[in-house]
């Protein structure tokens, strides 16, 4: 599957997941979706804690009813990041996973009201691709030819606005600023051509590092990035949530 499809290129046996929180799901959604909201917060700085992690992600397969080897497309309200978490939180576990471009936006049939019905899975997160998460250790320890890219806002990154529940503010040191919004349209993600041309400066075969303050914004960036080609992208899912609770670890 591509990284954003578009609704009538959802494949007819992919499992639809809807990434709002459930009151907006149980107003209504697209029929046959199942909701499968995911915005914890995530600290992974020891083995215990990278532990709870693979532990929330086993459960949210679980209470999603996956199943290991099914395709994954999931959508939210439009121009959000919740989908792309959800979905990045998903390709973590192994899952072939695609978001709707322009999530809801994209729907234009009656929405259903009734829960779908489904058995949750006995998931097991066996091989979790660890190959696609960045910890503050792999930023801090990077080699200076790997690309850090601050997703959010202009005013956040330059420190103009502290980071939220922090009286800090800044950016990462050697990070470049991309803000998710370039990537999006007045209704979800932009068009291919479109992200070709906004992401034209990071080359292909880049190491490139992306976070924004939870790992969601960042999961946007992340997607596109893989979309146009660029292969080695890990995702701080940490981001800046967890930079500025270490008072050891630099801000600019």
């Amino acid at each position: 599957m591509k990284r954003f499809l578009e609704i009538a290129d959802v494949p007819h046996d992919a499992v639809l997941l809807d990434a709002r929180p459930a009151s907006a799901y149980s107003a209504g959604h697209i029929a046959g979706s199942r909701n499968a909201e995911f915005t914890d917060k995530f600290l992974i700085r020891n083995p215990v804690q990278l532990e709870v992690f693979n532990h929330a992600v086993q459960n949210l397969a679980r209470g999603a009813g996956l199943q290991r080897g099914q395709h994954v497309v999931v959508y939210d309200a439009g121009r959000d990041s919740r989908a792309a978490r959800l979905a990045w939180a998903l390709e973590y576990a192994g899952f072939e996973v695609a978001v709707l471009r322009d999530g809801l936006n994209s729907f234009t049939g009656a929405l259903g009201t009734a829960p779908t019905e489904f058995a949750v899975s006995d998931f097991t997160l066996e091989s979790p691709r660890s190959e696609i998460l960045a910890t503050a250790d792999d930023v801090l320890n990077r080699d200076a030819k790997t690309i850090v890219i601050d997703a959010r806002a202009s005013d956040e990154f330059s420190g103009e606005k502290a980071v939220a529940g922090s009286t800090k503010g800044g950016h990462i040191p050697g990070a470049i600023n991309l803000d998710w919004q370039r990537l999006a349209t007045a209704t979800g993600i932009t068009d291919a051509a479109t992200l070709e041309a906004q992401l034209s400066s990071i080359p292909k075969d880049a190491d490139v590092i992306v976070h924004c303050q939870s790992g969601a914004r960042s999961s946007v960036v992340y997607h596109a990035l893989k979309s146009v080609g660029v292969e080695r992208v890990r995702n701080y899912l940490g981001s800046m949530n967890e930079w500025v609770s270490d008072e050891n670890l630099p801000l600019e």
